[in-house]
C-alpha cells in the first residue's frame, strides 16, 4: 500500500505513470512495426520464391533455346513485375556478352541493332560475367559502373546474375526496376538461385540443339550416298 502525502508526491508519482505508460506504447508500437515489416518481408519472399519455382519448372520443360530464352525473359517480367529483363550469352572467346532475348520494348531495339556489353568492362552486365558474381546498381544515377542506355531510360535499379554451368559463365541474366532501391539481399540470392537452374536449362537445350543438327547432317549425309 502507497502512502501519499502531499500534493507534489501525486504529481510524482502522476508523471512516472505517464511516462512509464508511454514508454509502454512506444514499446508496443515498436513491436507492432517490426512485426509488419517481418510479415511484409516473409509475403514478398514467399512470392518470389514461387515465382522463381514456376519460372524454373516451364524454363526446364522447354528444349529449344530460342524459345526457351525468350519465355524466360517474358516470365520474370511478368511474375516479378520488372519492366525489363534479359539474357546475355557470352561469345565463344568469352570477349563480349551478346544480348539474346529481352522483354520490353527497348530490349527489342537493342536486339534488333545485335547489342553487347565488352567482359569486364561495359556496365554491371560486363562485371558480372567477369567477376562471376551478381552486382547491383540501386541507384543508377550515382552507380559509376552502371551502362546508361538509351533504349532503357525508366531504369532505376538494376541486378546482374551470372549464368553459370560447372564453374564457367555462359551468360548473364539482367533484371531492370523502375524505382530506386528495388533490390534486397534476400531478392539477390533468389534470383541467382533462378540463374543457376536457368543457365543448366540453356546449357541442356543447347546440347539438344546440337545434336538435332547432328542428326540431321547424317541424315543429309546419308541421303546423298543412298
Amino acid at each position: 500500500r502507497i502512502l501519499v502525502n502531499s500534493r507534489d508526491e501525486i504529481e510524482i508519482l502522476a508523471n512516472t505513470f505517464n511516462e512509464t505508460a508511454e514508454k509502454l506504447s512506444g514499446l508496443v508500437t515498436g513491436l507492432e512495426q517490426r512485426v509488419k515489416e517481418r510479415t511484409s518481408a516473409l509475403t514478398r519472399r514467399t512470392s518470389q520464391l514461387q515465382a522463381a519455382i514456376q519460372v524454373s519448372r516451364q524454363a526446364a520443360a522447354l528444349t529449344d533455346t530460342h524459345t526457351l530464352l525468350n519465355d524466360a525473359v517474358h516470365l520474370i517480367s511478368d511474375q516479378f513485375g520488372f519492366y525489363h529483363a534479359g539474357i546475355f550469352l557470352l561469345d565463344e572467346n568469352n570477349e563480349y556478352a551478346l544480348l539474346q532475348a529481352a522483354s520490353s520494348s527497348g530490349g527489342q531495339r537493342m536486339l534488333a541493332r545485335g547489342h553487347r556489353l565488352q567482359v569486364g568492362k561495359q556496365g554491371i552486365v560486363g562485371f558480372a560475367a567477369a567477376q562471376k558474381r551478381p552486382r547491383i546498381a540501386l541507384d543508377t544515377g550515382s552507380d559509376a559502373v552502371y551502362f546508361n542506355n538509351p533504349d532503357l531510360p525508366g531504369t532505376r535499379s538494376e541486378a546482374t546474375l551470372p549464368l553459370i554451368v560447372r564453374e564457367r559463365v555462359i551468360g548473364v541474366l539482367d533484371i531492370q526496376s523502375e524505382q530506386s532501391q528495388a533490390f534486397t539481399s534476400e531478392d539477390v540470392e533468389t534470383f541467382q538461385s533462378l540463374a543457376d537452374q536457368l543457365a543448366l536449362a540453356i546449357e541442356n537445350a543447347r546440347l539438344f540443339d546440337e545434336m538435332n543438327n547432328a542428326v540431321r547432317q547424317f541424315q543429309q549425309t546419308a541421303s546423298r550416298r543412298a
